[in-house]
């Protein structure tokens, strides 16, 4: 028992140094309080037996997007062998039921297959975050926050909330009233922002007015839908990553500036959270309407960034976004959605501080490719080709099924598929020079990742999952009833 405790103390020392030293609060007044160490306050000896164990160190080197929490973060070899083991894992899938299944609809796959309000498999599921609205500035300004804040003017004050594509919404919004009637115990979300939708958030969050204006603008678009369950912010990210604020990738996206500073943007979130709390509380009842926030899985480069632990005293869920979690960045393919790297992004919030009742962990519909540099029979470490132009909105669950209905031998050329045990991902790779997907590596969820996601919800009591997004399924919702089979 000594050992254990020196062992768990050690690391949270560890943690405390990669990640962070503690996240600040919001005291009633709504100052920023000092920094404060969550290590003795919100973490159970279960909690801490997420990264106490020592086990993603034992994990194929060339993982390194499933390290527990960071690279640096991992105990040493010598740390590893002294750790008491964890209990194994669910050994068969869980019987939980009662768990959150939220699923994406995103309107721009309107009149698409499976794009349709009647496609949503509305028995499998218990939440819908229909993706997605935008913050704007209310009348008929155009002014993006980076020229405003370059332009050294104030913040705005004015804001409004809108929908990225008007018309589809028009039609959506009138089939989801039918709907709802059928399924009134599924939850129908706005979210607001999403990956190309953030440009204004920093701007409006930077000023009390400017949350204000924005909170009413919230409460009156559910006062005027009164299916709307609630809001779910998708602001990618509140202060940037380590690389500091995020540029447009092209004209079709805004970027998120930080219109402030860094610092200002780590307060201004969970200030805007807890300002639309009030206000969907004062206006609707206590709970009457839920509130909830996505959250990248980067514990190393975006996370440090954000104060978790105030946020998280304000939402009802935190929806973990763990799926592209290895890309071309790591210059070699990995898993995107892996247990392992599931389980040590999960393990960050709680050591956080954030209730884990609350968190909801991401299962993708859509695999990510890499492009090998030339083709080999084992791709573990290979080299890569950067970029690789592989779109991820090509390689849904079907697509993905079908070059695992043509594998072949090993000896043979062709799709080949492996599955890393550790890191809990699947991959499919193909070395056939005549194919047109020669040296393509596709890592891709399947059954035997979702149940070691079913065992992570099971062991540390989370909420249920979060699937980006419900169109990328078979058309007879294969994998969304695979899920529901356990969870719902």
């Amino acid at each position: 028992m000594k050992k254990k405790l020196i062992t768990l103390l050690t690391t949270m020392i560890i943690l405390s140094t990669a990640c962070g030293s503690g996240a600040s609060g919001i005291d009633e007044e709504g100052s920023a309080q000092g920094i404060s160490d969550t290590s003795e306050e919100t973490v159970s000896a279960e909690d801490a037996d997420l990264d106490a164990t020592g086990e993603e160190a034992e994990a194929d080197t060339t993982d390194s997007a499933d390290d527990l929490v960071s690279n640096d973060a991992a105990p040493d070899q010598e740390e590893t062998e002294e750790t008491e083991e964890p209990e194994d894992e669910a050994d068969e899938t869980a019987d939980l039921h009662g768990k959150e299944i939220i699923v994406y609809f995103p309107n721009w796959k309107l009149g698409q297959p499976g794009g349709n309000v009647e496609d949503i498999p509305w028995d499998c599921v218990t939440m819908i975050n229909h993706a997605f609205w935008e913050v704007a500035p209310a009348g008929d300004e155009t002014e993006s926050s980076w020229d405003r804040r370059d332009a050294g003017l104030e913040a705005r004050t004015k804001w409004t909330v809108r929908s990225t594509l008007p018309d589809a919404d028009e039609e959506i919004f009138e089939a989801y009233k039918e709907y709802h009637e059928q399924y009134p115990d599924v939850k129908i979300l706005i979210s607001i922002g999403g990956w190309s939708r953030c440009g204004f958030f920093s701007e409006m969050a930077y000023t009390e007015e400017g949350r204000k204006s924005f909170v009413d603008a919230c409460v009156e678009l559910l006062k005027d839908n009164d299916w709307i369950s609630g809001i779910d912010i998708d602001w990618e990210y509140p202060s940037g990553s380590n690389d500091g604020e995020r540029l447009p990738e092209d004209e079709s996206e805004q970027g998120c500036p930080i219109f402030g500073t860094a610092l200002e943007d780590r307060f201004n979130f969970p200030y805007l959270l807890r300002d639309l709390k009030e206000g969907l509380d004062n206006a609707f009842g206590a709970g009457e309407k839920l509130l909830t926030a996505c959250a990248s899985s980067s514990t190393g480069w975006t996370l440090p960034n954000q104060d978790w632990k105030s946020a998280g005293e304000y939402l009802d869920y935190v929806n973990i976004m763990t799926y592209d979690m290895a890309g071309d960045w790591d210059k070699q393919p990995g898993h995107a959605s892996g247990v392992a790297g599931t389980k040590g992004a999960m393990a960050y919030f709680i050591i956080n501080g954030v209730d884990k009742t609350k968190l909801n962990i991401g299962i993708p519909y859509y695999g990510t490719g890499f492009k090998l540099a030339e083709a080999t029979k084992n791709p573990v470490g290979a080299e890569i080709v950067v970029p690789n132009g592989i779109s991820k909105d090509f390689l849904t669950v079907p697509q993905v099924k079908e070059f695992e209905s043509e594998l072949v031998e090993d000896e043979e050329a062709g799709w080949h598929r492996g599955y890393n045990e550790q890191a809990g991902g699947a991959y499919l790779w193909n070395d056939d020079p005549d194919s047109e997907y020669y040296c393509w590596y596709v890592s891709y969820e399947c059954t035997d990742a979702i149940d070691g996601k079913f065992a992570l919800i099971e062991k540390y009591d989370l909420a249920g999952v979060l699937i980006w997004e419900i169109t990328e399924d078979t058309p007879d919702h294969e994998y969304t009833k695979y899920i529901a089979d356990t969870l719902k």
